[in-house]
């Protein structure tokens, strides 16, 4: 709804859609500056919580690391080159990243072409704009259900691969339909399936990564990563290939296919490590040194599904 308005400015040469990136990005600028001064580093340095709640939460992290760090305090961590080649070099960081990348493509690409691929149903500008209101929106609600049914359920990758399959069936019948009305209903599971994967897979590597350094490391390359595929997303579709866009929709199946490949893979080795270790399997670790720097590899340790 934003964009529909800010794409009706002209002014001083700048007409329509240079506004959208103008505005929007600045609201992002400003927001990003603001969390440097209000977000903690840690539970145990933020202010809007009392005294009990950061020790409750502080509590929750070191009951959640499993043996993985013998720190009593995130702050009393220290950080180590070490604890980055421990996030780097393991396979739910090599696995989580590319699928990552397999995901945020169809969500680039779907996020900045949607009102394209409405327009070439048959809509104007302006209403192609607003009608990407109601898929953004069952998006959004489908995110909130999705993440609340994964932390419920303890599990990331029944999540991916449920939402994964529903967005293929979404860009099939963009594919397929010959009716708007059915093609526009693509986009609804196509943004349904899309969007609740992506904080599906952050979680998940997050969740087999410990303690604090290695957690952050990895999160932040699986991100560097992802972002990579901004580069495939932004020529998936192209002026030539309208009004079906045969090729772009083809190629989100496909990385959507890779990331269910992909998924599968790390579920089915989350299950076989975590078997090793309560078979007493990975006990030897605890001979090789200090526990404290064994992190995620730590026998007590168990790998989210």
């Amino acid at each position: 709804m934003l964009a529909s308005g800010l794409a009706e400015i002209d002014y001083h040469g700048y007409n329509g859609w240079p506004w959208i990136f103008v505005v929007e990005g600045a609201i992002t600028v400003l927001f990003g500056i603001l969390t440097m001064f209000f977000l903690p580093n840690t539970p145990g340095h933020a202010r809007f919580l009392s005294e009990e709640e950061r020790y409750g939460a502080m509590r929750r992290m070191k009951l959640d690391a499993h043996g993985a760090t013998t720190a009593s305090d995130i702050a009393a961590e220290k950080f180590s080159w070490a604890q980055v080649r421990l996030a780097l070099l393991n396979w739910n960081t090599i696995l989580l990243s590319l699928n990552f990348f397999a995901i945020i493509t169809p969500i680039y690409s779907f996020s900045l072409f949607l009102p394209t691929i409405i327009s070439s149903l048959g809509y104007t500008r302006v209403t192609a704009q607003l009608f990407t209101v109601p898929p953004n929106m069952g998006a959004f609600f489908t995110v909130l259900i999705c993440s609340t049914l994964s932390d419920k359920i303890r599990a990331r990758g029944p999540i991916m691969l449920g939402g994964c399959s529903v967005a293929i069936v979404g860009y099939i019948m963009l594919l397929a339909a010959k009716r708007p009305l059915v093609q526009y209903g693509g986009t609804f599971l196509v943004a349904a399936g899309i969007y609740p994967s992506s904080p599906a897979v952050m979680g998940w590597l997050a969740n087999n990564l410990a303690p604090h350094y290695i957690r952050a490391t990895g999160t932040g390359f699986q991100i560097g990563i992802a972002n990579c595929a901004a580069f495939i997303a932004t020529f998936v579709y192209l002026p030539q290939d309208a009004p079906h866009y045969r090729v772009g929709h083809s190629i989100n199946i496909g990385m959507l296919g890779l990331s269910l490949i992909l998924t599968t893979i790390s579920i089915l080795y989350v299950k076989w490590e975590n078997g090793k270790r309560a078979r007493g399997e990975r006990d030897g670790c605890l001979a090789l040194g200090d526990e404290g720097l064994l992190g995620h590899r730590h026998p007590s340790f168990r790998y989210t599904i």
